[in-house]
């Protein structure tokens, strides 16, 4: 089961083009493009949910199983966090 709360760091972009999000980190420059559902997990990870909520949301929203949904998540912001895009919050 996920446990945790983040949030996005205080200075990126967010930016929907097409079926795409981009981030964009200023401090560095750097771009990233998330498809659909990183989309998506970035909108409820922006609306305050941990990533436990994020993932019931999404099993309602998404024809997917927990557990590969989860190995995902926690794939998608442990790349973000490393990035410096989102931040473990308490």
């Amino acid at each position: 089961m996920l446990r945790g709360s983040y949030k996005l760091a205080p200075d990126i972009l967010l930016q929907r083009v097409a079926e795409e999000m981009v981030i964009l980190n200023p401090a560095n420059g750097q771009y990233y493009g998330l498809n659909d559902s990183g989309a998506r997990i970035i909108a409820l990870l922006s609306d305050g949910q941990d990533l436990a909520s994020i993932a019931r949301q999404m099993l309602d929203e998404y024809d997917v199983e927990l557990a590969p949904l989860e190995r995902d998540i926690e794939a998608l912001i442990g790349e973000l966090a490393r990035h410096g895009l989102v931040t473990h919050s308490v």
